[in-house]
């Protein structure tokens, strides 16, 4: 498996040597540098923007953890390290990974991990998804929070240019990306189906097809593009 590369940035040694060791416990991190305040960490992601993970303390000198991040235009992912509770809202608006409080336990940390590993394993088109097995469920980003859906609730995807529309059973979802960009995480699961170049649906959600129109249970019609139609009826089973 790809290791998730990381960084930790925190202006206090000792909370510094806690973090690396966390980080030694765990095959799927590799951490790739240590930062004492944001002017080292943007010096750092200039000259490696391959890192996927930063774990951020909040308050620190000069400018701290969450001015970085709305600062700088779409940094890595972030989980937070900081011995205070009140920054907690503004850091998951800004769609922070966790929220880790000091002093942090190795049990705690395994928890975030966990996260991180799920949001970063797969990432692909700026639709950050991950499909652990073909029934779990998957996390997209939306309005600068972390979605969870189960696929198996979906009814239909819309691609919209740069964005997708997901329509669950109990709303709707808008991605920053592309159908081509989900399509290899949607393509294992045999009950999602590509019927139109702006259309995905769940085969389970149909209530009846009429003239190469598909009625869903939601009571949205979705036509069946011409050069999709065959690939459909023979995966409806229709002769």
């Amino acid at each position: 498996m790809k290791k998730i590369r990381c960084l930790v940035v925190d202006d206090e040694k000792l909370a510094q040597e806690v973090l690396i060791h966390h980080i030694s416990k765990f095959e799927i991190l590799k951490l790739e540098g240590v930062c004492s305040n944001v002017f080292e960490l943007i010096s750092f992601l200039n000259k490696d923007k391959n890192i996927d993970l930063i774990f951020l303390d909040i308050k620190m000198p000069e400018i701290n953890g969450t001015d970085f991040v709305e600062m700088f235009n779409n940094p890595p992912a972030i989980i937070y390290t900081t011995a205070y509770n009140q920054y907690a809202l503004n850091a998951f608006d800004q769609s922070a990974i966790d929220y880790l409080l000091k002093p942090i336990s190795l049990d705690r940390f395994s928890k975030s991990v966990q996260k991180a590993t799920q949001y970063l394993r797969p990432k692909q088109d700026s639709v950050s998804t991950t499909i652990e097995n073909l029934n779990e469920s998957f996390y997209v980003k939306s309005d600068k929070r972390l979605v969870k859906i189960d696929p198996a609730e979906m009814i239909y995807i819309e691609g919209m240019r740069n964005y997708i529309c997901l329509y669950t059973e109990t709303g709707k979802i808008i991605v920053h990306g592309t159908l081509a960009g989900i399509e290899e995480n949607l393509k294992h699961l045999n009950y999602i189906c590509r019927v139109h170049k702006s259309f995905f649906i769940n085969v389970n959600k149909i209530n009846y097809l009429e003239q190469h129109v598909i009625l869903l249970t939601n009571k949205k019609s979705i036509p069946i593009g011409l050069s999709y139609r065959e690939q459909v009826y023979e995966k409806l089973k229709i002769m």
